[in-house]
């Protein structure tokens, strides 16, 4: 809040310092959004679960994010399965949805297609794919994608904490994750 406090006395008609002022608020977003995924990241296990139709919270985070997907000219092709509720922590889901997707789009600087797919995997477990016509990752980076801080992105592009975070949620709830690429395949 003091940025914006100094922003209402600071001579903003000055270009520079209007300039500065909006790196400033760029850099405490990007801070608050690495501490927020870390505090996610180390969050345990005892967050508040409810019944969390998949289909449904996927839909809404696609629809959340329609904006940022048609800006990078990124097609959402889906496939629903029957694949009803589960036992978790909403929000915890909608970062795993949101993570993946973000993932896929930055995947992809010159557009293209993300595919989501749910499915029944078995009476106890279900399956949701995503997958996209980007870059890739090449094959010495496939086992170093859900570590913390491990980056391919530019410095200040990326804090290298989504796919963790992902991961953990993943693997809170008893879960897989898998990840199969192709470089300049997706």
């Amino acid at each position: 809040n003091a940025l914006y406090d100094l922003g209402e006395i600071a001579n903003t008609e000055n270009p520079e310092i209007r300039e500065d002022l909006q790196i400033a608020k760029e850099e405490i977003d990007r801070a608050q959004e690495i501490i927020t995924n870390l505090l996610e990241f180390s969050r345990d296990s005892g967050t508040e679960m409810e019944s969390v139709d998949l289909n449904d919270q996927l839909r809404k985070t696609l629809q959340l994010m329609h904006k940022y997907l048609q800006t990078h000219t990124v097609k959402v092709r889906t496939v629903w399965g029957k694949v009803g509720t589960c036992f978790a922590n909403q929000n915890a889901l909608r970062q795993v949805f949101l993570n993946l997707i973000t993932n896929a789009v930055q995947a992809m600087p010159n557009g293209g297609e993300l595919r989501v797919r749910t499915q029944r995997h078995n009476k106890t477990q279900v399956r949701i794919e995503f997958g996209d016509t980007g870059v890739g990752i090449a094959k010495e980076h496939v086992n170093d994608i859900f570590n913390p801080f491990f980056t391919t992105k530019d410095p200040g592009q990326g804090t290298g904490l989504g796919l963790s975070v992902v991961h953990s949620v993943i693997k809170r709830y008893q879960g897989n994750i898998s990840v199969q690429s192709e470089p300049n395949v997706g």
